[in-house]
C-alpha cells in the first residue's frame, strides 16, 4: 500500500496531501521512506502489477467510507480513510515513524470531507481550484521543511545549553504550525479551521 500512500502525497490528491502534509509528511519525504523500506530497485511490469490481499482491504474499507459518507465516488481522502485503517505494512510504517495518528488524521479528513474538500479521482485533474491547491501545497512543503530546521534548531541549543535561542525556535515552531494550520482551513471551501495539531514540545 506503499504506492497508494505515495499517490495521496501528490499535491493534486486534497484532502488527502494536506491532511498528510500537516503532520510533515510530504511526497520527497514519503519516496525516501519508500525507497528505504521496500528498495528502489524492487520494480515491476507494469502490466503485471498485482493487488496484493493488504491493498485489496484497504480498498474495501475505502469504498466502505464512501458508502458511510453517502458518496457515490471514491476520492482521495477515503482512500487515505481506507488506509488509515491498516496497522500493518510499510505505509502503516511509514505513517507511524512520522508521527500521523490515525485517529485525529481521520478527523481531519472527514473535516475537510464535509466542508466539500473531496471530488472523484476523475475530476481531480480538472478542478478548477487546483492552482490554488499547487500553490498552497508547495508551501505546505516550504513550511515542512522549515519546521523541522527550527526543531533540530531548538534541539541544538537545548543541548548547548542556550535556552534563549531555544525559546525562540520554540516560538518560531508554533508561528510555523499555525500559519501552516491556516493553509489547511484555506485549502477548504467554508473555511472550517481543523483540529489544533500536536503543540511542540
Amino acid at each position: 500500500m506503499e504506492h497508494v500512500l505515495l499517490g495521496l502525497l501528490h499535491e493534486d490528491s486534497a484532502p488527502a496531501d494536506a491532511v498528510l502534509g500537516a503532520f510533515g509528511l510530504t511526497l520527497a519525504a514519503g519516496r525516501s521512506a519508500v525507497a528505504a523500506a521496500v528498495g528502489a530497485s524492487e520494480h515491476t511490469s507494469a502490466r503485471q502489477i498485482p493487488f496484493t490481499p493488504r491493498a485489496k482491504l484497504v480498498l474495501e474499507k475505502s469504498l466502505q467510507a464512501a458508502q458511510r459518507l453517502q458518496h457515490t465516488f471514491i476520492g482521495p481522502g477515503h482512500l487515505l480513510l481506507g488506509l488509515l485503517g491498516e496497522d500493518q505494512g510499510v505505509a502503516a510504517d511509514i505513517l507511524a515513524r512520522h508521527g500521523v495518528d490515525p485517529e485525529e488524521a481521520g478527523h481531519r479528513v472527514l473535516a475537510a470531507i464535509a466542508a466539500g474538500g473531496e471530488v472523484p479521482l476523475s475530476e481531480v485533474m480538472y478542478s478548477p481550484r487546483r492552482d490554488a491547491v499547487t500553490g498552497a501545497n508547495a508551501r505546505a512543503r516550504e513550511l515542512a521543511e522549515q519546521l523541522g530546521q527550527a526543531q533540530a534548531a531548538k534541539d541544538a541549543a537545548l543541548d548547548a545549553g542556550d535556552f534563549a535561542a531555544a525559546t525562540a525556535m520554540r516560538a518560531r515552531e508554533r508561528a510555523l504550525i499555525a500559519e501552516r494550520d491556516r493553509l489547511i482551513t484555506e485549502l477548504r471551501p467554508g473555511g472550517q479551521t481543523p483540529p489544533p495539531a500536536p503543540s511542540p514540545e
